[in-house]
């Protein structure tokens, strides 16, 4: 179906067929809203009206409505430091937990899923990324592998957070989206516990049966009052691949919306660097290279590369060893540079002692230490939660 949406009303994941008015402009042929920059310059360009094809749109197309009393503007909540933001953070992931195992443990009962809590949770998970990006992101490495199911749920809504403000994402579609990939697993409560919690690998019988998680996922969340197009778009296709070959549905290449290839990002790398009770997790840059092997036939090109850009090669908690052989923990990731972060120095490998906490600048023209390798606390008898 053909739609003229006034510019504000033009998201991510739209297909342009004309922009009335002006027919000399440089993004004047047919395609897809990108990136927040696109949407950047049609505004920059006085661009009015847009004309989309909703048929072809990777982003559900609402229908227009007649326009409401104008909401007060929430406050972008103010900046915060790591420090200042770490203990609102911690309990914040803490509340999320038991937010999870509650929701998880009604569900199982046959209840209902109340949305109110998961909208108050997405709330404050969007604050405190909005405050300091990197506080929750440091927490979603520090993972009791004896609770997996919760970790990863929480693990994978903090990163579409970070990545759908990244890409530009805000005000009630980012609500939207951290509200799916909240709720995006609570199918997994329908698979026996004796499949879900097998240590080791799964028959392919047993692998059939852990699959059908995302279906129930689907069906659970479709039928909760309230729930919105995005946030089921969210959590429905975290597991469809562009060629194909995904699950529940199967869908390919134009079927899957920006939301859903999105969240298949953050699923996979979740799970790749999560430890288990049968599996180490992956260092940051193996993840990387494992999602970058699936580009461009399962995985979206262009968010691979936001993705990257958002979370850097080293995220915030990561631990690191420099080229002058200190162990460090990534604090801040600076923009543009995705090897070089702000790291804390903090121990010393060759005499195993704790070294005067130190701030590092690794982009900095005047440092000449680098990065060598990610490396994992445990390999060092050390608990990442004490350098945070």
């Amino acid at each position: 179906m053909i739609k003229t949406l006034p510019v504000n009303q033009v998201t991510l994941g739209m297909y342009v067929v004309d922009i009335p008015g002006h027919s000399m402009m440089a993004i004047r042929q047919q395609g897809y809203i990108r990136t927040p920059e696109m949407l950047t310059l049609l505004r920059k360009q006085g661009v009015k009206r847009v004309v989309i094809d909703t048929s072809r749109s990777l982003t559900r197309v609402a229908t227009p409505t007649a326009p409401k009393a104008p909401e007060q503007a929430k406050s972008t909540p103010a900046k915060a430091s790591l420090k200042e933001e770490m203990p609102r953070a911690r309990k914040l992931y803490n509340q999320a937990r038991q937010l999870q195992h509650r929701m998880m443990h009604d569900v199982k009962l046959g209840k209902q899923l109340e949305l109110e809590p998961v909208e108050q949770m997405a709330d404050q998970f969007i604050s405190s990324v909005f405050r300091n990006a990197s506080a929750l992101n440091c927490l979603r490495l520090i993972k009791d592998k004896d609770d997996y199911l919760l970790e990863h749920s929480i693990g994978v809504s903090i990163l579409m957070t970070l990545f759908a403000r990244h890409l530009g994402y805000s005000g009630s579609v980012l609500h939207k989206i951290c509200v799916g990939s909240l709720l995006h697993d609570i199918g997994k409560v329908m698979i026996p516990s004796e499949i879900l919690n097998k240590p080791g690998k799964l028959t392919d019988e047993e692998f059939v049966i852990m699959k059908s998680h995302a279906a129930h996922s689907r069906d659970i969340i479709q039928s909760t009052p309230g729930i919105s197009p995005i946030s089921l778009d969210v959590a429905a296709m975290h597991h469809e691949k562009l060629d194909g070959t995904g699950y529940p549905d199967g869908l390919k290449g134009e079927e899957i919306t920006t939301y859903g290839r999105m969240i298949a990002i953050c699923d996979i790398y979740d799970a790749i660097t999560a430890d288990r009770i049968y599996h180490k997790g992956a260092p940051p840059t193996v993840a990387l290279k494992r999602l970058l092997e699936m580009t461009p036939h399962q995985l979206d090109r262009e968010l691979m590369q936001a993705f990257i850009q958002c979370i850097g090669v080293y995220p915030p908690g990561t631990m690191v060893e420099l080229s002058s052989g200190m162990l460090a923990v990534v604090q801040e990731t600076n923009e543009g540079k995705p090897l070089k972060p702000i790291v804390k120095a903090v121990y010393n490998p060759k005499s195993r002692t704790h070294v005067m906490a130190t701030v590092i600048d690794l982009s900095s023209p005047h440092c000449s230490d680098k990065i060598v390798r990610a490396v994992s606390p445990r390999d060092y008898r050390l608990e990442l939660d004490n350098y945070l």
